[in-house]
């Protein structure tokens, strides 16, 4: 897990933002979604993207279209969010992801993706969390819901932040605020549901052009 860690931090050091896309409801019912889908990740590509989130789904044909994902877009490095259940977990243990993310913190998640080699980053929202993800040897963590815990929060872990951990903001974040939570104290961040249909608005645009 320490390898797969430092190749996200390094990939975030690089571009420190992941953009989230969850799927429609009945998404693999409606026969145009996957095309769309795989047309916004290809507008995202070409926009300068470079890590993007797919929010997981329990339907079968979900494995299938991550690893279609993977293969047509081997410039992106691909994630995926929500892994919240042991059902979840084991979808992914198939799929070589870098990284995949969970909302909130999951001892038994964590210590069965760490047996496995699976990066399942925990989302924190308090200071007992925080320590326990440490102390499970996370190097990266998120915090979540970024929006609602403020600053202060982060002002808050420093006194815990005893080793040099990467801390990713998820959670209400609004792409005209990434400048400005960046050097707030975030490393990285995680933007989703603000960004209207998940494709880039005029204040990504103007930050992508620094990376």
């Amino acid at each position: 897990m320490e390898v797969k860690q430092n190749n996200l931090i390094n990939s975030l050091r690089r571009q420190p933002l992941i953009v989230v896309i969850r799927l429609e409801h009945q998404f693999f019912n409606i026969s145009h979604e996957r095309e769309n889908l795989l047309l916004k990740i290809d507008k995202l590509s070409n926009c300068g993207i470079k890590n993007i989130e797919i929010g997981w789904d329990p339907n079968p044909e979900w494995v299938n279209l991550i690893l279609e994902i993977k293969n047509n877009f081997k410039s992106i490095n691909i994630g995926v969010a929500s892994i919240l259940s042991k059902q979840s977990f084991d979808s992914i243990r198939s799929l070589d992801l870098n990284y995949s993310m969970s909302p909130f913190f999951n001892k038994e998640i964590h210590i069965k993706a760490i047996k496995y080699n699976q990066l399942v980053i925990p989302g924190i929202s308090n200071i007992e969390n925080f320590k326990e993800a440490i102390n499970l040897g996370y190097k990266i963590v998120k915090i979540f819901p970024a929006s609602k815990l403020g600053i202060n929060f982060l002002n808050e872990l420093k006194d815990f932040k005893k080793k040099d951990i990467f801390l990713i903001g998820a959670g209400g974040i609004k792409s005209k605020n990434l400048k400005k939570l960046l050097t707030s104290g975030y490393d990285a961040l995680v933007i989703g549901r603000e960004l209207q249909n998940q494709l880039p608005d005029k204040d990504l645009e103007i930050w992508l052009k620094d990376y």
